[in-house]
């Protein structure tokens, strides 16, 4: 964990991690007709973390939600709904983990290569709702003050116990990575380059969003592109401390996705 005892990881942690995971703060209902690539990782029957459709076989997620599980039938990937109660799981896609892939330089202390990649089965079946979403274009414009969206079921609030089960987004803008790294720097954290920030008024992430998407559309463009995974930060929806995302810009990110899938960008 980062030094400051308010650190915080943004997904659904089980009860043996040390660190807490976050959910949507700020936001609204998400129309799972925009979110075909959102997935809900349950383990054991609650929601343990949040991920996006890679591939029909495969799911990006964060590392740390990797943290004390291996491929199990406990464990099941759900796409296709908006709503994770039982009634809600019923009308999406449910697979189950074959495969999971942590980024080797992985460090929970610092969250540095927060990334994971998890191999399903079956595979999920791409329909009107369920698809995969592309990762950004490494030739794209500058991002900072960019408007991006988060996604996912977590907290609504810092502090509660409530996680809905209705999937909320909210639109964030990127900050300036210089000014991001300086702030955290006075809470003695000092941020990895896999990491990127991302924040607005009373808006966040927070417990059981982790692994989720950070999604971006480029102007003139019709399609939406990841360009991060939800990770980490300090507090939920904090004035003083952005949230903190995996980078897939970072080459490091695009070379780990090749190795495992051998995807080539």
């Amino acid at each position: 964990m980062p030094a400051s005892p308010t650190a915080a990881t943004r997904g659904a942690a089980p009860p043996a991690l040390p660190h807490k995971s976050m959910q949507i703060v700020g936001g609204t209902a998400a129309d799972i007709k925009d979110f075909g690539h959102q997935v809900s990782w349950f383990y054991d029957g609650a929601h343990r973390c949040g991920g996006s459709i890679f591939t029909n076989e495969w799911v990006l997620t964060a590392a740390h939600c990797c943290i004390g599980a291996s491929p199990s039938p406990q464990h099941e990937l759900i796409a296709g709904t908006a709503l994770i109660t039982p009634r809600g799981r019923a009308r999406g896609q449910t697979v189950g983990l074959a495969e999971m892939h942590v980024h080797p330089r992985f460090d929970v202390h610092i969250y540095t290569h927060d990334i994971a990649l998890l191999r399903v089965t079956p595979v999920f079946v791409f329909d009107a709702v369920v698809h995969s979403i592309p990762i950004i274009d490494l030739s794209g414009p500058p991002f900072a003050s960019e408007p991006v969206v988060i996604s996912g079921w977590g907290l609504l609030k810092e502090f509660s116990s409530y996680h809905t089960p209705v999937l909320q987004k909210v639109k964030v803008f990127v900050n300036d990575i210089h000014a991001c790294r300086s702030k955290y720097l006075e809470a003695s954290w000092a941020l990895p380059d896999t990491l990127m920030c991302a924040s607005a008024d009373r808006k966040d992430a927070c417990q059981g969003d982790s692994g989720g998407p950070l999604i971006y559309r480029p102007p003139g463009d019709t399609l939406d592109r990841q360009v991060g995974i939800v990770s980490s930060g300090i507090g939920c929806a904090s004035k003083d401390f952005a949230g903190l995302y995996t980078d897939l810009r970072h080459p490091d990110m695009r070379a780990f996705i090749t190795s495992v899938t051998g995807f080539t960008f």
